[in-house]
């Protein structure tokens, strides 16, 4: 079983397949970049999940502590230039569950919300990287629990990323990894009975991101 992720990460990464995500060369990452060696730019971006390389979300409070897990998940990216300062991810999951015994089935709606992650020069393995939560006007990640309604809102989260180059199998590709705490709101059912603001979510764990070409061929990509 796969389990919740952002890519994103990344990432983190973190919501059914088939998602997609474009790196933005107009946001400004604080001077660092993400870069890839295609010939032309034009690079597919693919983050996997392997051996200890897994991120969980796990809302706070309602009884929900427990991690969510996803049967259907994936993440990519494409970037039509060499050089990048922001990577947007669109994540997206299908047939989610608490990973608990009873694998209580859980709903992710993204509605159109997108992480974007930034890289600070000079601070590539440090945790001072941000991870930025945007959604269109009015709309916010849904989590629907039998036991409760969440919302992720958009907002920027310190402290939430490291970036690592690690060379593998010839190439270089970029491990994230994620330590975010989310703010959150609860909705309807019995959840309420804790209130619904003041909340928090935890989306932690670590995904490696690899580059491709157009014709399937892996690329050197990092983040520095």
């Amino acid at each position: 079983m796969s389990k919740l992720r952002i890519f994103g990460l990344g990432l983190l990464a973190l919501m059914a397949t088939g998602a997609f995500a474009v790196m933005n060369a107009s946001a400004n990452g604080g001077g660092g970049h993400f870069t890839s060696d295609a010939a032309d730019g034009h690079t597919h971006i693919i983050g996997k999940e392997s051996g200890t390389h897994v991120v969980h979300f796990r809302p706070h409070g309602g009884g929900l502590n427990e991690r969510i897990g996803c049967d259907e998940d994936s993440y990519t990216a494409t970037t039509l230039s060499n050089t990048v300062e922001s990577l947007t991810i669109t994540p997206a999951y299908g047939k989610c569950y608490t990973t608990n015994p009873e694998k209580t089935p859980v709903t992710i709606d993204v509605n159109g919300c997108t992480y974007t992650f930034t890289v600070t020069k000079g601070t590539v393995d440090s945790t001072e990287q941000e991870v930025h939560l945007v959604c269109p006007p009015g709309k916010a990640i849904e989590i629907t629990h039998p036991n409760c309604n969440i919302t992720v809102d958009p907002q920027s989260v310190k402290n939430a990323v490291t970036y690592t180059t690690l060379f593998e199998n010839g190439k270089h590709t970029i491990t994230l990894d994620v330590n975010a705490t989310f703010k959150t709101t609860f909705h309807e059912k019995i959840c309420i009975l804790l209130g619904t603001e003041n909340h928090f979510g935890e989306l932690i764990g670590s995904v490696t991101v690899e580059g491709f070409n157009t014709a399937g061929n892996r690329l050197n990509i990092t983040a520095t």
